[in-house]
């Protein structure tokens, strides 16, 4: 054979090698990138959940990060448990592609202590093998399999273990993206001393004071051009005020001597509803126009009555009525807050909860077919429940062990932001209604409640 057949022989199974290198390595970035895509966050259902059981875990979920270097990645693998409202890391690895090796190395440790090492046996466009080994915290080895498979957007996992010299079957488990909420929240904070209106993106990040007042500020809804609607003692007593997003051009709308409260604005934002105790100290729903015009009263009975909202096609209000013996003036009278709904004019009044203790906050889904409310579950604690808008199906969404409180739905109705907390500290919390998966935005000492949606 000539020298220069061997030399070009010898360049041709060179490049052959420097091309098949160059593909795995381009099928195993391109896998990362759909790895990372959308937040890198995948769950999958446990068939194995058991309700009754508080330390069962509903989901199975998977974090991919960036790696330190671009052909890297990290994975975190972890369970939900519904019931304590938390994620448990369950164990942690990295993969990175080894350029002498031509493959992909892994590397990881278990919760439990164990310790997985291997490499890739096979990279395609759509899947990735592997081959490892997992030792215990006793020491016992284990050889398994691997394999990742694009799905059709979903990930599937495939694992299969070594034993007495058999491979056993593959076990399957499918990934589905988890769903990312979309928006920024606004909520109220004591984090500087005084009650005052900040707002956040989804993720708890990009906070803005937007009131900064020394009096307290509180607030519930925006106008549709994202003007806020709020109630304040800035003038002595509690009136209601609107101003532009950036805290400029503040107006005080009722400037009355009562105390008016807890401002809703309709729609189409060109009225507010509202309570006051200008004629009945018991409090009143009162509506008026945005500019503080137009005021007139919606309901006549002596009952206190709080939290009123629109439904999204502005026809209808939700509010919490609280029902006792109007003769019994005591201090210990026995009440009972009732979800209640009635047409804009206050006609056409229906009572749509009847269950023990205070139903409050009620707020109609966006698609006007839903009410989210808070109130005592069966264990003595306040829950988010949910209901039709006829007051049927009734469905507690929050089901565990702390308090629960004012529910907003995010504008595409399928998320919930409530407060969730004790007496001693609340935060803003964010419950996926799919998935009951819940997830906290704020985490300082200090009392952070009350979350609603800012207009997109």
């Amino acid at each position: 054979m000539s020298r220069t057949l061997i030399t070009i022989l010898l360049i041709t199974g060179l490049n052959t090698s420097i091309k098949a290198q160059s593909q795995a390595l381009q099928h195993y970035l391109t896998q990362i990138h759909f790895f990372l895509d959308q937040e890198g966050q995948w769950i999958a259902p446990n068939i194995g959940f058991r309700t009754e059981d508080s330390i069962s875990t509903s989901y199975i979920g998977i974090d991919f990060a960036k790696g330190i270097h671009p052909n890297s990645i990290r994975l975190t693998t972890k369970k939900y448990l519904p019931y304590l409202s938390e994620w448990r890391i369950t164990g942690e690895m990295l993969f990175s592609w080894d350029a002498s090796k031509k493959q992909v190395l892994l590397y990881g440790t278990g919760a439990d202590g164990s310790v997985v090492s291997g490499e890739s046996t096979l990279i395609t466009a759509t899947e990735m093998h592997f081959t490892s080994y997992r030792s215990d915290a006793g020491g016992k080895r284990t050889e398994q399999k691997e394999i990742f498979r694009l799905q059709q957007g979903n990930l599937e996992i495939g694992s299969s273990f070594k034993q007495n010299n058999t491979w056993g079957k593959e076990h399957t488990i499918r990934f589905t993206r988890m769903e990312q909420p979309k928006g920024n929240l606004a909520f109220m904070t004591t984090r500087d001393g005084n009650f005052e209106v900040y707002s956040m993106d989804c993720k708890g990040e990009n906070l803005k004071n937007l009131s900064c007042n020394k009096a307290i500020d509180y607030a519930f809804s925006f106008t549709p051009d994202k003007r806020l609607v709020f109630y304040t003692n800035r003038d002595g007593n509690d009136e209601i005020y609107i101003m532009d997003a950036d805290g400029k051009k503040a107006s005080n709308l009722t400037n009355h001597p009562s105390s008016d409260r807890i401002p809703c604005v309709s729609p189409d934002g060109k009225q507010i509803a509202f309570l006051s105790d200008r004629e009945e100290k018991s409090g009143k729903i009162y509506v008026m126009d945005t500019d503080g015009k137009n005021l007139r009263r919606l309901t006549n009975n002596g009952y206190f009555e709080d939290g009123p909202t629109w439904s999204p096609d502005g026809r209808k209000i939700v509010f919490t009525r609280e029902l006792k013996d109007l003769k019994d003036t005591s201090r210990n009278a026995v009440g009972n807050g009732e979800v209640f709904i009635m047409d804009t004019d206050g006609t056409n009044e229906k009572q749509l909860t009847n269950k023990p203790g205070y139903d409050g906050g009620p707020i109609i889904s966006p698609d006007g077919k839903q009410i989210a409310f808070y109130g005592k579950s069966e264990n003595g604690k306040y829950d988010i429940f949910i209901m039709d808008i006829d007051g049927n199906n009734l469905v507690n969404i929050s089901r565990d062990d702390t308090e629960d409180y004012s529910p907003s739905w995010s504008p595409d109705g399928k998320w919930i932001a409530c407060t969730r907390g004790s007496s001693k500290n609340y935060d803003v919390w964010l419950i996926h209604l799919e998935t009951g998966i819940k997830t906290r935005l704020t985490t300082q000492p200090k009392r952070d409640e009350s979350p609603f949606w800012i207009p997109e």
